[in-house]
């Protein structure tokens, strides 16, 4: 799996908005500290306040991102699939490359700083920001959230001053989110996607994926300490006292899972049950499922889990077919697309006919199969939040 942008060690001065935001590279020569982003950019006049002194100076620079614009976390590809999305047409586009990694968003805010903090933050007041510590006057951000305004401003440190520049605000497209982990493959997060009844699955709680098979120190440190998952649900095969490549400290659940028609095999049953029952426990949380390519047996279960929410049929197909950009869902595997939607109509078919009445027949078929009342409530309650 290739990488365009190379992820630094970065350390994270002050938290609290941004789901697990991560620094990916600081430029002019720079150094940094932490996140995920994407780009824009335009030339401004900047009100800078020099503290320590009474006076204020105007500095003329160029700001990215843009006041007000706004970007896509993704490639121009997957970006123009996603607004003009159909269901299959992948087959057109589908050419065994990498393309589902996020685009970080690059900052850059001019001047000749000794070292700059740069502030992040969901609130106009530039309340509960990300700081992170650079030296330079640019910095790629990763692992921003879609369909999101932030705030941002800056603070450079010369000749013993410090300038606090204006607050900029951009917003982020709202598309699938896909995250970067080092060494692993076809990675998103299925939060943001709205629900039939006007709320969302809430960002950061759940993870799917290809295996761990390629799985860096790296991103070790990114599922555990950025991404913070708590539990690994391996589809794959069933295993005694397995434990997780993320450590000895993460919870491991494996089964033998079912993927397309087969979760109507009986032989199937009990491993579908504890799969779906993983999601009822509020400590689980961050889950990272996967399977081998993290394709069929976790698009099923993403299938199932996404119906349950409430989350359209629509968004559920584009979910299911996201895959296919990157390495391992689409390239290790050359089944076209258009084939393996087929399989995905099947699934469909035996929870549901009707796109209408989607999420009331998954909750009667999870019923059927075995699950309480109380425990899909409980799967509800831990994935849904309202919108603000």
């Amino acid at each position: 799996m290739k990488k365009n942008v190379p992820l630094l060690t970065a350390l994270l001065l002050v938290s609290s908005v941004l789901t697990g935001a991560c620094v990916t590279s600081c430029g002019t020569g720079g150094t940094a500290d932490t996140t995920e982003t994407e780009e824009a950019t335009v030339s401004v006049t900047e009100e800078a306040t020099v503290t320590g002194t009474e006076e204020e100076t105007e500095i003329q620079y160029e700001i990215t991102p843009k006041e007000g614009v706004t970007v896509s976390l993704l490639n121009d590809i997957m970006t123009e699939w996603i607004n003009s999305y159909k269901r299959g047409r992948l087959d057109k586009i589908y050419d065994h490359t990498e393309r589902c990694e996020p685009v970080p968003v690059h900052f850059s805010w001019g001047g000749d700083a000794e070292y700059t903090n740069l502030f992040i933050s969901e609130n106009p007041d530039m309340s509960d920001p990300v700081v992170f510590l650079c030296s330079g006057s640019e910095l790629d951000v990763e692992d921003l959230l879609p369909g999101t305004e932030y705030f941002w401003q800056t603070v450079c440190t010369k000749d013993g001053n410090d300038i606090r520049s204006d607050i900029h605000s951009f917003k982020t497209l709202q598309t699938i989110r896909t995250v970067y982990i080092p060494g692993v493959s076809n990675v998103r997060d299925l939060g943001g996607k709205k629900t039939s009844d006007g709320r969302r699955v809430k960002y950061g709680m759940v993870y799917r994926g290809a295996d761990f098979a390629n799985l860096t120190d790296e991103g070790i440190k990114k599922a555990v300490d950025i991404l913070g998952i708590k539990t690994e649900l391996d589809l794959r095969e069933k295993v005694t006292g397995g434990v997780s490549p993320l450590g000895k400290d993460i919870k491991y659940i494996s089964v033998t899972a079912p993927y397309y028609e087969k979760i109507e095999l009986n032989e199937y049953k009990d491993d579908l049950l504890a799969e779906l029952k993983a999601f009822v426990d509020p400590d689980n949380f961050p889950i990272y499922f996967h399977c081998s390519l993290g394709r069929d047996r976790t698009g099923t279960l993403a299938v199932i889990l996404q119906a349950l929410l409430g989350v359209s049929e629509n968004d559920i197909y584009m979910d299911y077919e996201a895959s296919f950009f990157s390495d391992m869902g689409g390239y290790a595997d050359t089944t076209p697309p258009s084939t393996m939607l087929q399989q995905l109509n099947n699934l469909k078919g035996i929870i549901s006919r009707s796109a209408k009445l989607l999420q009331y027949n998954t909750r009667t078929y999870l019923l059927n199969l075995g699950m309480t009342e109380k425990e899909l409530d409980a799967i509800c309650e831990n994935l849904l939040e309202d919108v603000k």
